[in-house]
């Protein structure tokens, strides 16, 4: 049991607040837009693949930036990639209200999607930035403060929600105003995080390689990473299949290079391919799920579907851990018994035909979906990793357990 909460910096609160702002930003930003999707679709004429290719940017964007900013963050320090995550936060804003309507449909649509592109890359450099800074200040209690940090997702989707519910449904508002005002916390975490002192992160500190650091990752993990990038160069750049896979490989054999052609550990290579996974349901999926609810109700009622998920989300982060003791469930036993009950529940989504059926089978997914959202970042980061010496399973859950 965890007795010293002693931060390593007298800042810690402040940067963590700091960092739960920056968190809430990008979850008001992420629920906007997924509810003016519809108003894109009137305005501009889109076909329901576009807006699916929109939003697929919000994950392309989010990986490009948590990938980059993993890489960078022990390099360049966490200060320089929280500026670089406000001022390309305050860009997509720009970007994305460029889209007026009466342009032609293709400068609309390019505009939208790397606006969308853009914000998601915000988002993705604030996550690698957050996790670690918050497991740096906090080394005697991360579990605890990740939830902290974490809760403010899902807060921001439910002030998101609502503003899509009242200013566009009640007081039919234009979407710029809407979007317009997750710029209001972007502000907030900027003043907050204006001026503080950042600490090294561990790698950093213990003077660490690049290379040392990514043997764990290897080429397993590598090779997930590079499919990912042929995608988005083939479905959003629109470069052939021969020139995507080229790309591909090469950096596949730069990262071989740069690690000695490591394997990698099985352990991460199976916590990428999850945590992909996850990220398609987190950023896609739930991205539409106001509009997929809306369509089997009304508008109004998805979105009040939506605020209602997010809501629950909340309420579940802080009770995670406690649900892990009560239970004594392992976090791989916790992630196990969370999918389970969230397909049960997008099973059940599929199947209804009532406002009370569908407040039932959100309830099923979000307890799944909801409460497992983190597990997969505090799995590792509530654990101490040395390079090339990545535990194995049971070690990594008794280690999990003894320190939540």
């Amino acid at each position: 049991m965890e007795t010293d909460n002693t931060p390593i910096a007298p800042n810690a609160k402040r940067l963590l607040f700091a960092g739960g702002m920056a968190i809430l930003a990008a979850g008001v930003g992420a629920a906007v837009r997924g509810g003016i999707l519809a108003n894109w679709g009137a305005d501009f004429g889109f076909t329901g693949a576009q807006l699916g290719l929109i939003g697929g940017a919000g994950f392309s964007g989010f990986c490009f930036g948590i990938i980059i900013g993993g890489v960078l963050c022990d390099k360049i320090g966490y200060g320089k990639l929280v500026a670089l995550a406000f001022i390309v936060h305050v860009l997509s804003a720009f970007v994305t209200f460029g889209a007026t309507k009466g342009m032609s449909q293709d400068t609309a649509y390019r505009l939208l999607f790397w606006g969308m592109f853009i914000f998601a890359y915000a988002n993705g450099t604030l996550e690698a930035v957050a996790n670690p800074l918050v497991a740096t200040l906090f080394p005697h209690n991360r579990t605890h403060y990740l939830n902290i940090l974490y809760a403010s997702w899902p807060a921001g989707l439910v002030i998101g929600g609502v503003i899509g519910w009242v200013l566009g449904d009640h007081f039919q508002m234009s979407w710029k105003l809407q979007l317009s005002l997750y710029l209001v916390p972007t502000v907030l975490y900027g003043l907050l995080f204006m001026g503080q002192h950042f600490p090294k992160s561990e790698a950093s500190t213990k003077g660490l390689k690049l290379g040392e650091m990514f043997k764990d990752v290897g080429m397993l993990g590598s090779l997930v990473a590079c499919y990912l990038l042929v995608l988005f160069f083939q479905n959003s750049l629109n470069l052939s299949n021969a020139v995507s896979y080229g790309i591909g490989a090469v950096l596949l054999v730069s990262v071989g290079v740069i690690t000695g052609f490591s394997i990698g550990h099985w352990l991460l290579f199976v916590l990428f391919l999850t945590h992909a996974l996850v990220g398609a349901v987190e950023l896609g999926t739930d991205g539409w799920i106001q509009n997929i609810t809306g369509n089997i109700l009304t508008v109004s009622q998805g979105k009040i579907l939506f605020v209602y998920t997010s809501l629950l989300m909340f309420c579940l982060r802080f009770c995670a851990d406690f649900v892990e003791k009560r239970l004594g469930l392992s976090p791989v036993g916790l992630l196990t018994v969370c999918a389970t009950l969230a397909c049960i529940g997008l099973n059940l989504v599929s199947g209804v035909e009532t406002f009370v059926m569908a407040m039932v089978a959100v309830s099923v997914y979000a307890l799944g979906r909801r409460s497992s959202g983190r597990r997969c970042w505090r799995l590792l980061l509530s654990v101490s990793l040395e390079p090339a010496q990545l535990p194995s399973v049971s070690w990594v859950e008794s280690e999990c357990s003894r320190r939540a």
